[in-house]
């Protein structure tokens, strides 16, 4: 099981500080419980804290940092991201130590890797989200346009000014993101379905709904919690045909209907 965490966890931050799935945001601060930290097998790996608004300002983990920084409009206007190199180092040794450390990154511990910029429309709408590296003169940047929900429906990824790809997100009537669809464009510039992922939900409250400033369409923005994921990597079939992996999630809940346990081992805290 807890290779299982462990190649999870490592997982989420390769994905998380890629170009792929850049932080997106949305309005308010749903007046949610504050989830104050996650505990993986009677350890805490995640602490967040919060502004005088109520509004996700620091996120700690043994992985990395993040510093959401806001206007006066409480819209987040960047994001700070530090790293704990050795969590990605090659040396199983190195890896080892520094995944089992009982410290959180902060940004005196661990090292800046880049900040997110965001743009907003005049319908206060996020338009653009910049990442500049900190090791890297590369320009990584996203667009999004809306469906008539006002919910992101396409975010259009951009490498050095190239489009690069697209993820296409559709809802369910309680704002889930049931189904994303991940498009790799060719080098003849064609659009080619490279995953899906689908989601179902229970009818709970979600424990990152008090993240609703950084609303990537998923985790943050969803009502409920999820209880299924089917992942589909889209292979031709020379390649053997498209990869199918299930996930399953059980949970516990508090008498506001809050997950208080998922799969026995992870307990959130208010």
């Amino acid at each position: 099981m807890k290779l299982k965490i462990i190649s999870f966890c490592l997982l989420f931050v390769v994905i998380f500080i890629s170009c792929k799935k850049e932080p997106t945001l949305n309005d308010g601060n749903s007046g949610a419980l504050l989830l104050s930290k996650v505990i993986i097998d009677n350890q805490t790996y995640y602490e967040y804290s919060y502004n005088s608004a109520n509004l996700i300002s620091e996120e700690k983990s043994n992985f990395d940092f993040k510093k959401h920084n806001y206007n006066a409009n409480n819209q987040v206007v960047s994001t700070d991201y530090y790293g704990n190199n050795d969590i990605l180092n090659g040396d199983p040794n190195v890896f080892q130590t520094a995944f089992s450390r009982d410290v959180m990154v902060t940004p005196d511990n661990g090292s800046k890797e880049g900040t997110f910029n965001y743009k907003y429309n005049d319908n206060e709408q996020l338009i653009k989200s910049t990442y500049s590296r900190t090791s890297s003169v590369n320009s990584e940047y996203s667009e999004f346009s809306y469906d008539v929900n006002n919910r992101i429906s396409t975010q259009t990824l951009y490498w050095n000014n190239k489009e690069t790809g697209y993820i296409d997100y559709a809802f369910d009537g309680k704002g889930n993101l049931i189904k994303e669809n991940l498009y790799n464009l060719s080098t003849t510039g064609v659009a080619e379905l490279s995953t899906t992922t689908q989601y179902e939900f229970d009818n709970k409250q979600n424990p990152y709904q008090s993240f609703s400033k950084l609303m990537t369409p998923g985790i943050n923005t969803n009502q409920n919690n999820i209880i299924k994921e089917t992942y589909t990597i889209h292979l031709t079939a020379n390649l053997g045909g498209d990869n199918v992996q299930v996930t399953q999630t059980s949970y516990t809940y508090n008498s506001k209907g809050y997950p208080i346990t998922k799969n026995g081992n992870v307990e959130y805290v208010y």
